[in-house]
């Protein structure tokens, strides 16, 4: 296939697309990254992406090479990273880069790259797309996140359809080892994936619930639960089985690799949590997921169905009071102590079980 820019049809034979972004940001990637495949079905697919999450692309039928980016947290460092980066790429001699979500630093890696063609896509309403040589469609419009990715490639002129889906590509013996290591642990099935963290405390459903969830599947289901917390959130691990004492079966999964926390939930029923990396991970390996939003608006971070996946969301809170005029009114608070984050805490388990029991996947 080949795309109209300009006045000249353009047939990439090589081309650099950049995110560098969450784990969560990474597994939506997929989805756009299948359709540039199909766009472009002889050309060469470069992807850079954050190194924590590179290998989460590992097998994407999309993907001829991955270059994984070290993220730093002090700028001159971040900014080396970038620069050794942009070397090795340029020698790649790129026609064309794809940059989703951009940021200034993944925007100024794309220019170095020396890509002819640049589709770079900076998700900010009013922020402007530096560097980029088209116009991306639907800027300062309001539209789930996929969409907004999907836009860098409908800036080529790609018919682009709406509501796709992420997908990660396991291989065989990675599913069999996450069922193994299920099996080991003793949990009787159905199994429930409890995913305790998020990006900031107040994003959290409070713990006493997911034990009390826990608790009330097992008592309706006869199943386990595995319980997913990521790199420093012990104390959450730690809270929920004080809070579950016993009832039940549950069994801890804490910071695993994350091609291993996909395999592990491809095998679970049913995935609860909050908006998080492991959320979209669920959906991307078909696994029924149900989420608990508080401070931040489900339209741009669940762009999927609410009959596979539902969530749960506490409407017009006048405590939400960041964001520009005309969007959805979101919250930035780290901790709450004012309303006593009530935006999670009017959400009760039993309507939260009752989606669970509702989507749950039925597996042999």
């Amino acid at each position: 296939m080949s795309s109209a820019v300009g006045d000249i049809t353009f047939r990439p034979r090589k081309i650099l697309a950049i995110k560098l972004r969450s784990m969560g940001d990474t597994v939506l990637m997929t989805a756009p990254l299948a359709q540039l495949r199909e766009a472009f079905p002889d050309a060469q697919i470069h992807v850079a992406v954050t190194a924590q999450w590179a290998t989460l692309l590992q097998n994407h039928p999309a993907i001829n090479r991955l270059w994984p980016v070290e993220r730093h947290r002090d700028k001159l460092s971040r900014a080396k990273a970038i620069a050794r980066t942009a070397l090795k790429l340029r020698r790649e001699n790129f026609d064309c880069a794809f940059n989703f979500h951009a940021s200034p630093s993944s925007a100024t890696l794309a220019f170095a790259s020396g890509a002819r063609v640049r589709s770079i896509h900076f998700h900010g309403h009013k922020a402007k797309n530096q560097y980029s040589t088209v116009t991306v469609p639907g800027k300062g419009t309001l539209k789930p996140v996929i969409e907004r990715d999907m836009d860098t490639l409908r800036a080529l002129n790609l018919t682009i359809p709406e509501g796709l889906l992420p997908q990660l590509h396991l291989r065989p013996g990675e599913m069999n080892n996450a069922f193994n290591k299920l099996q080991k642990m003793s949990l009787p099935r159905p199994i429930l994936a409890v995913g305790l963290g998020s990006s900031r405390p107040t994003k959290c459903w409070p713990v006493d619930r997911y034990a009390q969830l826990s608790a009330d599947w097992h008592s309706k289901t006869g199943g386990g639960v595995v319980v997913i917390t990521g790199p420093g959130e012990e104390a959450l691990h730690i809270s929920f089985f004080e809070a579950l004492g016993g009832r039940g079966k549950a069994a801890p999964i804490h910071a695993p690799e994350v091609r291993e926390l996909a395999a592990v939930l491809s095998q679970c029923s049913a995935f609860v949590g909050n908006d998080s990396g492991p959320k979209h991970a669920a959906v991307a390996v078909q696994t029924p997921t149900v989420t608990l939003f508080g401070p931040e608006h489900p339209f741009e971070w669940h762009p999927y169905s609410r009959e596979q996946h539902p969530y749960f969301f506490v409407e017009a809170l006048k405590c939400r009071q960041d964001g520009m005029a005309g969007m959805p009114p979101w919250c930035a608070l780290e901790v709450c102590e004012k309303e006593e984050h009530r935006c999670m805490r009017l959400t009760e388990p039993g309507p939260v079980l009752e989606e669970c029991l509702r989507v749950m996947r039925k597996m042999d």
